[in-house]
């Protein structure tokens, strides 16, 4: 601009074997393809990052990520999302993040988080899992994206604004500063984060695990 067994995180890790995808029988096989399906999903975030780039604080980048998480697991979510914000901060054409460090790092710190999260929740999508009647294709689990993406982008913010504060000679007076100058567009980011986790998660996240689960990442 992300430990519990798998019976509980959906496919996301716990074991070694449920971490690299489901059979420890056939667990190498689906580790060697989860990787490649790894780079291509960072390569996807930075891609469709920078496809709106030119559109102050919305993004797609942050929803591709938690996709990711949800797809891969709460860890290989997390490299995700470090190494996609690492990449398009850094290549970012309105301005390189490696020429402010400390800003650098909270955006890798705030996407790897977003990866992570993407993956512990990501049972909420499963038609047979704990959001099962709780969270049915609708209201519910409308309100739920919203909600997941709202708090995402929060504490995107927060964390950014932390990183420019701490480049700041008066932590205090950077603080202020920098929530002054960036609340129009904190507010725009979360926002749009919410209207966009609430109409694409719904639909996105349960049509991209079932992709891999039916051969997609074999």
């Amino acid at each position: 601009m992300t430990a519990t067994a798998s019976t509980r995180g959906g496919g996301a890790d716990g074991g070694r074997d449920r971490d690299r995808g489901g059979d420890p029988a056939t667990g190498p096989a689906i580790f060697r393809s989860r990787i490649a399906l790894t780079a291509v999903l960072v390569a996807l975030s930075v891609a469709l990052g920078l496809l709106l780039v030119g559109v102050p604080n919305v993004e797609l980048l942050t929803f591709t990520i938690f996709v990711s998480g949800a797809v891969l697991g709460r860890w290989r979510g997390a490299a995700v999302g470090a190494l996609a914000m690492g990449i398009f901060s850094g290549v970012n054409p309105y301005g390189s993040g490696l020429g402010f460090p400390p800003l650098f790092v909270a955006q890798v710190i705030a996407a790897g988080l977003t990866g992570l999260v993407g993956g512990a929740t990501a049972r909420l999508w499963d038609a047979n899992g704990p959001g099962k009647g709780r969270f049915p294709l609708g209201v519910a689990r409308t309100a739920t994206a919203g909600a997941i993406g709202f708090a995402l982008a929060a504490i995107y913010q927060s964390v950014v604004i932390l990183g420019l504060a701490i480049a700041s000679p008066e932590f205090r007076t950077g603080v202020i500063a920098a929530i002054v100058s960036n609340a129009f567009f904190s507010f725009v980011h979360v926002v749009s984060n919410t209207v966009i986790f609430a109409v694409l998660a719904p639909v996105v996240i349960p049509r991209a695990k079932r992709l891999v689960a039916q051969g997609g990442a074999r």
